[in-house]
């Protein structure tokens, strides 16, 4: 039984999700000369929440060639966007690069992703009761309720247990027989509490584990669903490599 819920789990943590496309596009892309950076400044629109996209600045020669950036600061690289204009500083004393001529500045989505509290959270529920579902759900009671009420049954079991044990040590020593049957009594009593107690935790703790799993896979299929409703025109990154033409010489 342990082994096929490991498996279970495994095959459902591991499994790989679909490459899935971004509706947001990069719009009103050019750039100036302030002091030693190069600014960049675009628009973004359509982006989802939560998405994190990756975006990347270069620029077009007039021979094709493209030109990467590598001292750059603002919006750019991997993070959290979102809609609105963004900037891009390029240090281009930093770079020792010599430019001239006519350059054409790209800015691109080369990937995105939604983020989401998946169900590989089932394993941090695996070991504390309830914490996996601080994070796939945003309403916390629930994860709260599963964690006080699992660790309580397990104390009190626990001390349950205690008690059972030292019942039976004294019920062994006894010569008394009025103290016999009452001290073999108590004993029970407080065993058969420990059973029922550490069941009931043990119940509420494996049926978090499975809650969390099936709940981060629903988190994993909204975050598809927002990609997989894209009706656009075909584009899959949404490239924009036009921008604002200036043509200059710089030497440092």
């Amino acid at each position: 039984m342990r082994s096929s819920i490991i498996l279970f789990l495994t095959i459902i943590l591991f499994r790989q999700p679909c490459i899935c496309q971004t509706k947001a596009k990069i719009t009103d892309v050019d750039f100036h000369l302030e002091d030693r950076y190069i600014v960049v400044n675009y628009n973004i629109v359509g982006s989802l929440p939560k998405e994190q996209m990756t975006i990347e600045l270069r620029y077009i020669t007039e021979n094709n060639e493209s030109i990467i950036p590598k001292t750059v600061t603002g919006d750019v690289g991997t993070k959290f966007f979102g809609d609105g204009m963004k900037a891009i500083l390029w240090d281009i004393v930093a770079d020792q690069l010599l430019l001239s001529g006519n350059l054409k500045a790209s800015v691109t989505i080369t990937s995105s992703k939604i983020l989401y509290s998946g169900p590989s959270n089932a394993l941090l529920s695996v070991l504390i009761p309830g914490l996996g579902g601080y994070y796939v759900d945003k309403k916390k009671g629930r994860a709260v309720l599963t964690t006080i009420s699992t660790v309580g049954l397990l104390a009190y079991g626990i001390t349950q247990k205690l008690q059972a044990d030292k019942y039976y040590k004294e019920y062994n020593a006894s010569n008394v027989p009025s103290e016999i049957q009452s001290l073999y009594t108590k004993a029970n009593d407080a065993q058969n509490m420990y059973f029922k107690t550490t069941r009931v935790a043990a119940g509420i703790w494996a049926l978090d584990i499975i809650w969390v799993t099936f709940k981060g896979l629903h988190n994993r299929k909204v975050a598809k669903s927002a990609y997989s409703a894209f009706t656009g025109d075909g584009l899959r990154l949404n490239y924009v490599n036009n921008g604002f033409q200036l043509g200059y010489s710089l030497s440092f």
